[in-house]
């Protein structure tokens, strides 16, 4: 007996439904750590045989709410997603989260994408460099008010009388806006500082070593050091304990591992280094989104993740998120985001109530995950 075509579109809905319901969520193997899942470890990771995606994520009581993503031509654009995907068009996506009106609504791991599997940040490590300073900031180990002192105010070990004219002129918020005006010869000169010296013993040389600061010389340049030197000020208030601080206030609050590594110099990583599941992730952007709440409580300044969300600052990159606009015109800005090369996204879309998560290993195809959205899903999230 022959299907008519009503009918065999009819079957062909159910199984896909099916299929996005009846898998189980890929986790890592038992023989690898999951607190030492460094770029580097992430690449003994197997690939899946094939990617896992659900329209109604499972509930893990992991403080993400969950919901079903169940609006006409979602099953149709998740497969036609999944099938470019497998084809390479948006080269390594390990995973893709969408979060829509508080709730988990669309969840996808492929190649070394796992649930529980921290999965390298790059520069997102930037981006939770301000969320950390956001908590410390909280827990009024700094102020709001301190954004606009200069950074060796915050630095005692530092001799003044050695830097280079103008340090003493760069405040926090400089550092935040990539406008600390730091300039050197060469890169190698910063290598070789991290090799030798630790911590405020560093800051010390970086600060003889720069060119004089000026007004001229304080123009946006996207650096790591200046993200490191937010990152000094938090170890000098805890104590210089501020990766057990991190692990204590940060990842714990947040119900995830530590897996953050550690430069030379003795300084967690801030250009790029830190390893968050994408679930992490998401709780992180719906934590800002919320004002600073976590699970009920304040957990970031809310006078410093408004700054985060304001969008009169326009285009541009502050406070270690991205500000752009991202799929319409008419928003001043919709996105704001923590980016990452390789393809990593933790994005905030306000107007949308909306939050992105994705996760590659891509090369020069930072833009993918973007793309994927694009073509797939973004109509179908602005209904």
């Amino acid at each position: 007996m022959k299907l008519n075509k009503t009918l065999l579109s009819s079957v062909n809905y159910l199984i896909i439904s099916v299929n996005l319901l009846a898998q189980s969520l890929p986790t890592l193997d038992q023989n690898l750590d999951q607190k030492n899942q460094s770029s580097k470890e992430q690449k003994k990771i197997s690939y899946l045989s094939s990617a896992y995606a659900s329209t109604r994520p499972a509930d893990l009581k992991d403080g993400i709410k969950v919901g079903s993503w169940d609006k006409t031509g979602v099953d149709e654009a998740v497969q036609s997603f999944l099938a470019d995907d497998k084809k390479g068009k948006y080269q390594n996506l390990d995973s893709l989260l969408i979060h829509k009106d508080g709730k988990l609504i669309f969840e996808m791991y492929n190649r070394r994408g796992r649930v529980d599997g921290p999965h390298y940040t790059m520069s997102i490590t930037k981006t939770m460099t301000s969320v950390c300073l956001a908590r410390a900031i909280q827990l009024d180990l700094l102020s709001i008010n301190d954004l606009d002192h200069p950074i060796i105010d915050f630095m005692p070990g530092i001799d003044s009388t050695k830097i280079q004219k103008g340090v003493e002129t760069i405040t926090l918020r400089n550092a935040l806006f990539m406008k600390s005006g730091l300039r050197f010869k060469s890169k190698n000169i910063m290598l070789s500082l991290e090799k030798k010296y630790q911590k405020q013993a560093y800051f010390q040389k970086v600060f003889e070593a720069t060119s004089p600061i000026t007004e001229a010389s304080k123009e946006y340049k996207y650096s790591g050091l200046d993200a490191t030197m937010i990152m000094m000020i938090i170890d000098i208030k805890t104590n210089g304990q501020v990766q057990k601080w991190i692990e204590t206030e940060v990842t714990n609050k947040l119900g995830t591992v530590y897996c953050w590594n550690d430069k030379t110099n003795a300084i967690p990583a801030c250009g790029a280094g830190s390893n968050f599941t994408s679930r992490t992730l998401i709780k992180v952007a719906n934590s800002i989104l919320n004002g600073g709440q976590l699970n009920g409580q304040q957990w970031l300044s809310p006078e410093y993740v408004k700054l985060i969300m304001d969008s009169n600052k326009g285009e541009g990159y502050f406070y270690y998120f991205h500000n752009r606009r991202k799929f319409t015109k008419g928003d001043k800005v919709n996105f704001i985001s923590g980016i990452g090369a390789g393809g990593q996204y933790m994005s905030i879309y306000p107007n949308h109530n909306m939050i992105i998560v994705a996760t590659s290993h891509n090369k020069k195809a930072i833009d993918a995950p973007l793309k994927a959205i694009g073509d797939h899903f973004i109509k179908l999230l602005e209904k």
